[in-house]
């Protein structure tokens, strides 16, 4: 049934595109990008892995997303957004009420794992979300972040674990304004409640609740932004994330920081007893010809007993061979010290995880194409 459904969405969309006139004026749209790279992973003590990777320049997905003029200056829409590992052909993992128990393995189906909201907004008050969405202070990680995804990204060390380390089911999100996605003008306010829906009464009835907000102010050449969540959690305390960035532009290059923490309340062994990670991060774009070279240097440290801390180094050359196709490669190092061992990238193509304290590294080259 899911694939026929499919299927008979994308073989309307081209009639639904097509806007109609008056009050009642419509368009829907398919959008997507296929991203693919040869990597070469390796993890001290654990050798090297060879792949063909999904997503090094950016995510790989395939959207749809539809607008309504409403009467009285409103407009009603909604997006779709389904998560491709190209190299295979299958969809991403998805979370049904923002915690480990909520995984959602699409067994190789799509999933609108991104995102998957409707929408009610107008023009004097904002706009409201309903449905799963990206949390407020992931946008901080992502807009500041000179590599966002593949192996250059520095989110899968700064994230920790929890499940809306990026996005939140079951949400209802609010956008000042003029304001509807990570980059906005002027004054700016991002607001996000989420539930984890559990029943009954006992003391984890609020796992997997999330409140959080994203205020910053966007300039002619700058841009900054705070940004804090909240995921309730009974054996941890919670888990809170909370950063402040900014960006400066000019003559084609952006120079961007980025300072954060991550806490619980008690102590995770998952993660060797640690109860705080705090990081820094600086990057920029340099523009090159008509490309650019994106660079960025972190640190992270954690507060466990073996005073546990990572660096990671990322540097990188995009080369648009047209506005919908790009050429890239990015190389990237991790150093490692005390009981931490990441990889040099995340998810199932992280690649070799080394030992505790061991260095990692990696490169991708790949190309990119949006439609």
């Amino acid at each position: 049934m899911n694939k026929k459904i499919l299927w008979s969405v994308l073989a309307l969309a081209p009639q639904l595109a097509l806007a109609q006139t008056g009050a009642g004026q419509t368009g829907v749209s398919v959008y997507g990008v296929v991203d693919m790279a040869l990597s070469s992973y390796r993890g001290e003590g654990a050798g090297s892995r060879q792949m063909v990777t999904s997503s090094g320049n950016q995510a790989s997905r395939l959207g749809f997303k539809g607008r309504e003029a409403l009467a009285g200056g409103l407009w009603a829409g909604f997006e779709l957004e389904s998560g491709l590992n190209t190299d295979t052909g299958t969809g991403q993992a998805s979370n049904t009420n923002n915690q480990a128990s909520g995984a959602v393995n699409p067994n190789g189906g799509i999933t609108f794992n991104r995102k998957s909201y409707v929408y009610l907004e107008g023009r004097d008050w904002g706009q409201l979300r309903l449905g799963r969405d990206y949390t407020p202070a992931f946008w901080n990680l992502f807009a500041f972040d000179p590599f966002r995804v593949g192996v250059g990204m520095s989110g899968h060390v700064l994230n920790g674990t929890t499940a809306t380390g990026f996005r939140a089911s079951n949400s209802l999100g609010y956008f000042s304004p003029g304001c509807t996605t990570f980059q906005c003008k002027g004054l700016f306010f991002q607001g996000m409640l989420a539930a984890g829906e559990n029943a009954g009464s006992d003391a984890t009835k609020r796992d997997g609740n999330l409140y959080a907000w994203r205020l910053g102010y966007g300039g002619a050449n700058f841009d900054i932004a705070v940004a804090s969540a909240t995921t309730r959690n009974a054996a941890v305390g919670d888990f809170v994330q909370t950063n402040i960035g900014g960006a400066y532009q000019w003559q084609g290059h952006r120079l961007m920081a980025l300072v954060g923490q991550n806490r619980t309340d008690l102590p995770v062994a998952a993660l060797s007893g640690t109860s705080r990670g705090r990081f820094w991060q600086l990057g920029a774009w340099i523009s090159v010809g008509t490309g650019y070279i994106p660079v960025s240097y972190m640190e992270l440290q954690r507060n466990d007993a073996a005073d546990s801390a990572a660096r990671k180094l990322a540097l990188g050359y995009v080369h648009p061979l047209s506005k919908r196709t790009t050429l890239y490669g990015t190389y990237a190092h991790v150093t490692n010290k005390g009981a931490l061992r990441l990889p040099v990238s995340s998810g199932a193509e992280q690649g070799p995880v080394p030992v505790l304290g061991g260095n990692a590294s990696g490169f991708d080259l790949g190309i990119r194409h949006v439609f």
